[in-house]
């Protein structure tokens, strides 16, 4: 284990360099919304010896003192990338992976389960009641514009506060002038890709469409020790099985300006994917499938500075539908043999708004909606299941004062958040369900403040501090047919977020411009963990027994040279630790959180031709929380090579990932893949005049 002290070493270096770099995640303040373009920067160069600053406006992100991340997606769309490997890359993100391509995969943050991050697709919740973790594997990157990470606290621009953090997916908006874009690849282990986009305007309609596919056969080779890890006797080079997807995902979006201080904006997204469920690799299941379907559309209204508003407000509806069909007709994944369907209905309301006073920007935000699970035991002899479903409402003020000359910005925030639950049955110890009904209303309040204090014009300090929660979910409270009795009586999760650090930024500094740099540290302490407990041989109960701590150091910079070598790098370390009363588990670090995790990527682009090495090291960590099985630390190098071809507007692109091979798991007995290769052709048109592209 790398010691402590080597994150709070690195932490003071950077500050050290910090006066000649700055933040590529830098939220410098003001308010962003959602399907309006971030204003335009007011740059007032400063020369300060051979250091040249530019100050930017602050409408990078909606929160102006939250250390967040903004991921410029259409960076990474010419390469063979999925949301699941952009967010692996970021500082203070874990992303565990239930196999390969297409394969299960969740995302924690700042050490918190994936089960505490909240995620949002255009400011719509994407977290579920019924289980609250999102697959990573089932969000499309190509029609993305950019993700917004928030790392410890929840911005007003979101409808739910998150023990966890945010993660917001953020959508092209239409071009004006006619554009098309297209992107075909393909790779090892029959992996193949396509998207389409085509955007302009109809009319008074600006239009966006957009086409997305991505498949693979998966049958990657990997070690199998045949469930005897500890006999290397037995041990044989197999294939994943039953790993095959197909998925699809089209987004239609439509935008009007209903005057120059208003628009409208509405969306619709469908999702599918049909794929096998390969299950463990010491025990392949051969038939086993899973079928997965979502809609989500919503209309949204904007104005900035209309006539009876708010100087800023915007109101939403959305509605959401979303099955999964499940079935092992052979009973290979250890819980016999299982044929189910789960449908969500989802819809909701929103209306958000801001109001300048002197130094004071006040908001307010209101939210409401609701969810019904609907389940379905078709193996069942009676396959009766009861409806469950959540009604949620949510309040917030927030406050942000600027002072002492508009160096210091103040943020405070007050959530009060209520969910009431309704479930006709209750599945016991055998599975069966009763006739008693359960449910209830629970409420959490959720303060927070924060600070940013402008020191240099090249240099912001930060802090924040604030308490969240995390409402159990319907398969705690209820239970469900598999192997979970659930628990009404469950409290929520709570804790305290606290971080601080500095942000830094200069735009030039000899022959390196676009320098940037942050260095934070993060402490975070929740209670009423719930953890499944055992009482049967076959069955778990969800308890409020548990508590944790965690701590870190979170660095990066970014920068380019000589206008030819682009630099990106990070490092996270991080301390979580188990607090909980059981013997077995205190003091033991939590599952699945490597306490160092760095992530390098090098491009050299003198030409047309541009080639590009990356490096991920995640040092080893454990899979249980006794810590008894451990994964081994792993380094990971991939090479690649983008050639924008002179005579035309094609990019070809080529990746090795993992070149040395390196056999993986980030979950005991998930099979990652080894060594692949991957190509992209990426071609964009645009029909703006040659003097406005």
């Amino acid at each position: 284990m790398c010691p402590w002290w080597r994150g709070v070493l690195a932490c003071g270096l950077l500050s050290a360099i910090a006066p000649a770099s700055a933040s590529a995640e830098e939220a410098a303040g003001g308010l962003s919304r959602e399907g309006a373009e971030s204003a335009p920067a007011r740059e007032q160069p400063v020369a300060i010896e051979n250091l040249e600053v530019t100050e930017r406006s602050l409408d990078t992100v909606a929160d102006a003192t939250a250390f967040a991340t903004v991921i410029e997606v259409e960076r990474q769309a010419e390469e063979f990338k999925t949301v699941a490997q952009v967010l692996a890359e970021t500082a203070g993100l874990q992303v565990r992976r239930f196999g390969g391509l297409g394969d299960f995969a969740t995302v924690s943050v700042r050490g918190a389960s994936s089960g505490q991050v909240r995620i949002y697709f255009d400011d719509v919740p994407l977290t579920r009641a019924r289980t609250e973790t999102v697959n990573l594997a089932d969000l499309p990157l190509e029609p993305l514009q950019r993700i917004e990470v928030y790392r410890a606290t929840t911005p007003l621009s979101v409808g739910a506060s998150a023990l966890g953090g945010v993660i917001n997916l953020i959508t092209k908006d239409p071009t004006d002038e006619p554009s098309v874009s297209f992107l075909a690849g393909g790779g090892s282990f029959g992996t193949r890709q396509a998207s389409l986009t085509a955007s302009g305007r109809v009319d008074e309609w600006g239009i966006l469409g957009s086409f997305n596919y991505l498949g693979s056969e998966g049958d990657f080779p990997f070690d199998d020790d045949n469930g005897t890890p500890v006999n290397p006797h037995d041990d044989e080079r197999v294939r994943r099985q039953n790993n095959a997807f197909d998925s699809g995902d089209v987004i239609l979006k439509a935008v009007r300006d209903l005057s120059s201080r208003a628009r409208l904006v509405a969306l619709n997204e469908f999702f599918i994917n049909d794929q096998g469920v390969p299950g463990i690799g010491a025990f392949q299941s051969e038939d086993a499938s899973l079928f997965d379907l979502r809609n989500l559309s919503y209309v949204r209204f904007l104005a900035d500075g209309a006539d009876h508003l708010p100087t800023e407000f915007d109101t939403t509806l959305f509605f959401i539908y979303e099955e999964e069909r499940f079935e092992d007709p052979s009973g290979d994944l250890g819980l016999g043999r299982r044929k189910t369907r789960f449908r969500t209905f989802a819809a909701g309301a929103n209306a958000h708004g801001a109001e300048t006073f002197g130094d004071h920007l006040l908001e307010g935000r209101i939210d409401l909606s609701g969810e019904v699970l609907v389940p379905r035991d078709l193996a069942a002899t009676d396959p009766m299941d009861v409806t469950q479903s959540r009604i949620s409402f949510d309040a917030a003020i927030g406050d942000t004062w600027s002072t002492l000359a508009d160096t210091l910005l103040l943020d405070g925030q007050l959530r009060y958040e209520m969910v009431y639950d309704d479930f006709g049955g209750f599945v016991d110890a055998n599975g069966d369900v009763t006739d008693e009904s359960s449910g209830g209303t629970q409420h959490l309040f959720t303060p927070r403040i924060g600070a940013r204090y402008t020191a240099l014009s090249w240099l912001w300090l930060k802090a924040n501090a604030g308490r969240y929660g995390r409402f159990p979910n319907f398969s705690e409270l209820f239970g469900n047919r598999g192997s979970i009795v659930g628990n009404p009586d469950l409290k929520p999760e709570k804790g305290w977020n606290v971080d601080a650090g500095l942000v830094a930024q200069a735009t030039s500094v000899g022959p390196v411009e676009g320098l940037r740099a942050e260095a934070v540290f993060f402490w975070r302490d929740v209670d009423d963990l719930i953890l499944l407990l055992q009482n049967s041989q076959r069955t778990s109960v969800p308890q409020n027994v548990g508590s944790a701590r965690i701590w870190g150091v979170e660095v990066s910079t970014a920068f380019e040279a000589w206008r030819r070598v682009g630099f990106t790098a990070n490092y996270t370390y991080q301390d979580a630790r188990d607090e909980s009363a059981a013997p077995s588990r205190n003091g033991k670090q939590l599952p699945g959180i490597p306490q160092n995790e760095a992530y390098v990527r090098v491009d050299y682009h003198p030409w047309d031709v541009a080639p590009f090495y990356e490096l991920s090291f995640t040092s080893d960590n454990f899979l249980d929380p006794a810590n008894l099985i451990e994964v081994p630390s792993r380094l990971i190098h991939s090479l690649g090579l983008q050639w924008q071809l002179p005579w035309s507007p094609l990019v070809l692109t080529f990746e090795a990932r993992n070149v040395t091979d390196n056999q993986i798991a980030d979950v005991a007995g998930f099979p990652l893949p080894g060594r692949s290769f991957y190509g992209t052709v990426a071609y964009r048109w645009n029909g703006a005049p040659k003097e406005d592209s």
